[in-house]
Order: structure tokens, then C-alpha cells, then sequence
């Protein structure tokens, strides 16, 4: 009895999910619009926007107070979504997640043709009606400083995995060194520390070892790769090479020093051994 008094209910009302008004999405009140569709014009209320990213769950918020059967439809095809708290589709990522009086529309695993416009209604005189226009984002991620990074051989490297376009957080992030993952190895001086939008990978002592193709690859978001150079390690540190421009200069100043007095050692010598009034006879 239940059954047949619901299919009633369903085909009195069907003019209405199978006919929305265009008018009152766009906006516009049309000619007549009272009339045609037995709605009022203030039923035509504004669209909410809700944004979800592509492989993700879009949660499609609508609120009735009054008593009726809550029905979604998606607009592009008038495909009924759900009815009541069934799915009435054959695709069942559709799934009503109802609380009386809030009756939210949750897709999973969200795919780009699934952005568009959807309406919740219910069905009272007049009918209520909801407008949800969906957009559907491409979440990918990004390391700064890319695409080839030169580091210094003994010195300190961060990476960091940014998220951009994601609209919520992603269940993992793997790091991967030349396609072997590093999350998990026990390497001494490397780790990897959770951000609130991404992830850190940190060195703490370059090697001429750690040069290699890095990747981040995050669960719900396109990778992203960084190319590490290792700059070599020169023989003598610039500060020694400084000292010993330093010591030369002064065993120079010696070493010319060393030869005036020579040089005025050997002038004496002579005199001693030649005087002036001899030498000059």
C-alpha cells in the first residue's frame, strides 16, 4: 500500500522534476512563469556554488524544513538522482546523506563531467526547490625550486610537496628517489615531516649520492618531480685558500726583507775590507 501511495505521490508531482525552471536558475522571470509552473517568483532563489576536486567526494548541501519527499536531479540530463533516501540512478555514487531537515547530496570519486548545475526539491504546493551549481577542479602538486636544483655537496636540502587546487587532504604523500620510494627506508639524515598542505622532504648532509630525479606523489593529485645536482666538494675550503694567499704574502714580505739586509751586510762588509781612502789610490 505504502508502495503504490508513493508512486502517486511521485507521478502527481513528476511535472515538476521533468519540467524545472529554467527562469529561476538563470535569474530571469519569464512571462507567465506563476502560471506555467505553478511556483511563486520567490522560489527562484540564488545558486550555491560548491567546488570539489576530480577524484574526490562533493558534498551537495540542501535543507527543507517542512514534511515531503526530497527528490535531486542533475539538471544537464534531468536525470533523477535520488529519491528520498534511496538512489534512484544507476550510477551509485550518488548517495543522500539525510538529517533531517538537512538532505545533502555526496558523490564519490568525482568526475569532471559530473560539474554542473543540480536541484533539490521537495515536494510541497508550491514545490521547493534548491539550485547546487558543482565545479569540478584538477588538484596537482608542485615542488619550488624546480625543475633542476643545485645544491652544494655537505650542505642542507629541504623539498617541499605543495598542493594547489585541492580542496581536501590527501589520505598520503609518497617521496620517491630515482623511482625507489624513501618514506619508509632508514637512511640516516633523511626524513620526511607531514605538512597541514603537503609534505617535506629533508637532508641534512648533501652526498654526491642524494643527485638524483625526486618525485612526490601525493593520493589525490597530480605528481610533481625536481631534478637534485649535487655540486662537488672543492679540495680546500675558500677560507683556507684565503690563508694561504695570506702566509704567501707574508713569507714575500720576509723574503725582501731578508735580502735589503743581506744587501747592507754585504755594503759594510766591503768597507770594512776596502776603505774609502785606500780604494781610491
Amino acid at each position: 500500500m505504502d508502495a503504490v501511495r508513493l508512486f502517486l505521490v511521485l507521478l502527481a508531482s513528476s511535472r515538476y522534476f521533468l519540467h524545472p525552471i529554467d527562469g529561476a536558475v538563470r535569474s530571469e522571470k519569464p512571462a507567465n512563469e506563476e502560471n506555467r509552473n505553478n511556483v511563486v517568483p520567490s522560489v527562484a532563489v540564488s545558486v550555491k556554488d560548491v567546488l570539489a576536486q576530480s577524484g574526490g567526494n562533493a558534498m551537495l548541501p540542501c535543507r527543507f524544513s517542512g514534511p515531503g519527499i526530497v527528490t535531486w536531479i542533475r539538471r544537464k540530463d534531468r536525470q533523477l538522482l535520488t529519491l528520498g533516501t534511496g538512489t534512484h540512478a544507476i550510477d551509485t555514487r550518488f548517495i543522500v546523506v539525510s538529517n533531517s531537515p538537512d538532505w545533502t547530496l555526496l558523490i564519490k570519486n568525482v568526475k569532471r563531467d559530473d560539474a554542473g548545475l543540480y536541484e533539490c526539491q521537495i515536494q510541497t504546493e508550491p514545490v521547493q526547490r534548491r539550485f547546487i551549481r558543482l565545479k569540478v577542479t584538477e588538484a596537482y602538486s608542485m615542488i619550488p625550486g624546480g625543475p633542476d636544483l643545485h645544491v652544494k655537496q655537505g650542505s642542507s636540502l629541504r623539498l617541499e610537496c605543495q598542493l594547489i587546487a585541492s580542496t581536501e587532504a590527501p589520505s598520503f604523500i609518497f617521496w620517491y628517489r630515482e623511482g625507489r620510494m624513501i618514506n619508509y627506508d632508514d637512511e640516516r639524515g633523511v626524513r620526511v615531516e607531514a605538512t597541514k598542505n603537503g609534505s617535506i622532504l629533508v637532508v641534512d648532509k648533501v652526498k654526491l649520492s642524494h643527485g638524483a630525479n625526486y618525485t612526490c606523489s601525493p593520493s589525490n593529485a597530480k605528481s610533481a618531480y625536481i631534478m637534485i645536482h649535487v655540486i662537488e666538494e672543492e679540495e680546500k675550503p675558500a677560507a683556507m685558500h684565503g690563508g694561504d694567499r695570506r702566509n704567501a704574502t707574508t713569507r714575500a714580505s720576509i723574503n725582501v726583507m731578508l735580502i735589503f739586509l743581506t744587501f747592507l751586510a754585504g755594503i759594510r762588509a766591503s768597507n770594512r775590507l776596502c776603505p774609502r781612502q785606500t780604494c781610491a789610490t
